[in-house]
């Protein structure tokens, strides 16, 4: 059986940046644990980009107030018995709770560390981490792999309450799903109406389509194409085949009677 890639795509400026900042911290937790030097010094890149994408004050404003929305709407959720309702709250509430005793503005001790910022302000320069440039960050990645692991361990702590609202937000809006197999004629598929509920879209399609999906949509309408998947050309060509897949549309509400 040919294996299936799932491809995302938001349907709102909220939902986009959430998956954007959720992609970089699950990148920084699969580098964090191995030993190798330069998947610390891709830890450490990963832990800027994360600063610069998550720095925006309104992203932990739009954290708690899905969060709150959210404890709001568990009385709907009419398929949950009393336990598994109080398990979300609890974990809403957590979650609100960590992300409110940061005080302080997202990453701001990081850009106190004058090292770190002199080396962040090195890594976008092409070959700017040489150790003639750095010798000081030569130095720390000489150091124990189990030192570096520490060190990358604490700067991302005070980070870790965004990543764990932002992971059990989306981890919802997965579950609040519903889901219509389609076929895209001579690689294209137009829907009518998503609702105005919809907040994320999911397209399951085989590997072996070598295809990717471009999306255009609104809660009015849908049109997804099929191009084909190129390593030479920033868009490939649409497809010419009939193509099989799955449309999953994902809300923050409850799913009743889909």
């Amino acid at each position: 059986m040919n294996p299936c890639i799932r491809f995302e795509h938001p349907l709102s400026e909220r939902v986009r940046n959430f998956l954007r900042v959720n992609h970089l911290f699950a990148r920084f937790q699969e580098t964090l644990p191995r030993t190798e030097t330069w998947a610390h010094h891709n830890a450490l890149f990963t832990l800027f980009e994360i600063m610069e994408a998550a720095a925006r004050a309104e992203l932990k404003l739009d954290i708690l107030q899905e969060l709150e929305r959210q404890k709001g709407l568990l009385a709907q959720y009419t398929q949950w018995d009393e336990t598994t309702k109080q398990q979300r709250l609890s974990q809403l509430q957590e979650a609100m709770l960590n992300l409110q005793n940061v005080q302080q503005k997202f990453g701001q001790h990081l850009r106190e560390n004058e090292w770190l910022m002199g080396i962040k302000q090195r890594m976008f320069v092409p070959g700017g981490t040489s150790p003639f440039d750095l010798p000081s960050y030569y130095f720390w990645l000489q150091l124990p792999a189990e030192t570096r692991m520490t060190q990358l361990t604490q700067w991302i702590q005070s980070l870790l309450p965004t990543y764990e609202a932002i992971a059990l937000l989306l981890r919802i809006l997965r579950q609040n799903s519903w889901s219509i197999d389609c076929l895209a004629n001579a690689g294209s598929y137009q829907h009518n109406s998503l609702g105005q509920n919809t907040h994320l879209l999911a397209i399951d399609l085989h590997q072996a389509a070598a295809a990717i999906p471009e999306v255009s949509a609104n809660k009015y309408f849908t049109h997804i194409r099929f191009l084909q998947a190129s390593q030479q050309q920033a868009r490939g060509k649409m497809v010419p085949d009939n193509i099989p897949f799955k449309l999953i549309m994902c809300s923050f509400d409850p799913v009743v009677n889909k």
